[in-house]
């Protein structure tokens, strides 16, 4: 069994690589990658896998003054106390601009290009950390300018880029890289990094636990979305209203999910211009709990709930509607979802998906054309 990092191994200093919760081997690769070797990192993760934070520790221990080769960064030098206050002189993170979503190539040539071959100010090094998150995010013209860098620059200048899929960056950026995946957590670290980070409440770290699916991102945002509760909530009982309510309920009792708890008392049934954000939390709620539901049916036996706080109410609407198709109603959940982020109409795509709900919870037979269409992924 590999051994684990837990709060209880930390030390104090947030720079410190010992701050990553993870697993022992992972915390090896990292070291690795920053002892005397200028090849680009490139840190590959899924939306809130922690990629940022682990780029902050491995850029602190390459601008220490004395980092340690299994801790990293100090926590105490000049350049740390700089870096933990936010104004590292050396340390240059490239984005795009608010309210942007690519980076603009002339910044990349002015953050990246020019400044390339200036000294270091504070420290040792130069550090550059690249978002590359999404296929728009840094563009092939984008890709193209930053090429040059990476395989030209000075001894005291690393880089270290960020990524959800490194197939959408250019073969020629791959290359020039050390690749390092960050997988998702257990259970265990979930719970260290939440306790880390100050959440307390027992209640809200096993919901994040149960939701996050080892993405300690996510996990810390709906630790701290007390909303998010009770959206759950409120899901599950709209959930459980489609095995027997109406198909006029199908097709308008949703909107009340979508709507701000405060509108909810001063618009009525208003929708508010979130909807579409929102309505990802719905369709993963959703999700869960006829996923939860096959395994009930079928008594997976490595099948593990994701809601089983809420067992006993599935068992129940479970023996109640015998006939229901939870495999049914998760497809068509994973097939709207991908056609919203495809933007298709999105009231025509949430009032299929509604209706078919309905149907499948409940049992109803229904040809698998009449919702479950090819073309609605």
């Amino acid at each position: 069994m590999s051994k684990r990092v837990t709060s209880t191994d930390m030390d104090g200093n947030a720079l410190s690589l010992r701050s990553i919760v993870c697993a022992e081997e992972l915390l090896d690769v990292l070291r690795q990658s920053i002892v005397g070797n200028p090849t680009p990192i490139m840190l590959i993760g899924e939306e809130g896998s922690g990629k940022h934070y682990i780029a902050m520790r491995l850029a602190a221990a390459l601008l220490c003054d004395e980092p340690d080769d299994k801790d990293g960064a100090c926590g105490s030098c000049p350049s740390c106390r700089s870096l933990a206050q936010g104004e590292h002189f050396d340390l240059i993170e490239l984005k795009p601009e608010e309210g942007k979503k690519t980076i603009a190539v002339a910044n990349v040539r002015e953050q990246v290009g020019s400044t390339l071959h200036i000294f270091p100010q504070l420290s040792r090094r130069r550090v550059y950390i690249i978002f590359a998150i999404k296929d728009d995010t840094l563009n092939e013209q984008g890709q193209n300018a930053l090429l040059k860098p990476l395989e030209e620059h000075p001894e005291f200048v690393r880089f270290i880029l960020l990524t959800e899929d490194p197939e959408r960056l250019l073969p020629t950026i791959r290359s020039r890289s050390r690749m390092i995946h960050l997988g998702r957590r257990s259970d265990q670290d979930m719970r260290a990094i939440l306790e880390h980070n100050g959440e307390t409440d027992s209640a809200s770290v096993e919901l994040a636990v149960l939701y996050a699916e080892g993405l300690p991102g996510q996990a810390l945002a709906i630790a701290g979305d007390k909303d998010f509760q009770e959206l759950r909530r409120e899901t599950f009982d709209f959930f459980l209203s489609l095995f027997h309510e109406s198909r006029v309920f199908a097709l308008t009792g949703w909107q009340r999910l979508l709507q701000d708890r405060d509108e909810k008392i001063k618009a009525g049934t208003k929708l508010q211009k979130h909807e579409r954000i929102r309505m990802n939390d719905v369709l993963r709620l959703l999700e869960s709990f006829s996923r939860d539901l096959l395994i009930l049916k079928e008594k997976i036996p490595q099948g593990k709930l994701v809601n089983s706080d809420l067992e006993k109410s599935l068992s129940a609407v479970l023996e109640k509607y015998p006939a229901t198709d939870p495999l049914r109603a998760a497809l068509l959940i994973q097939q709207t979802s991908r056609a919203l982020s495809a933007n298709v109409l999105f009231d025509h795509a949430v009032a299929r998906l509604m209706l078919g709900l309905r149907h499948y919870l409940s049992g109803q037979a229904v040809p698998n054309h009449v919702y479950l269409h090819e073309t609605l992924g």
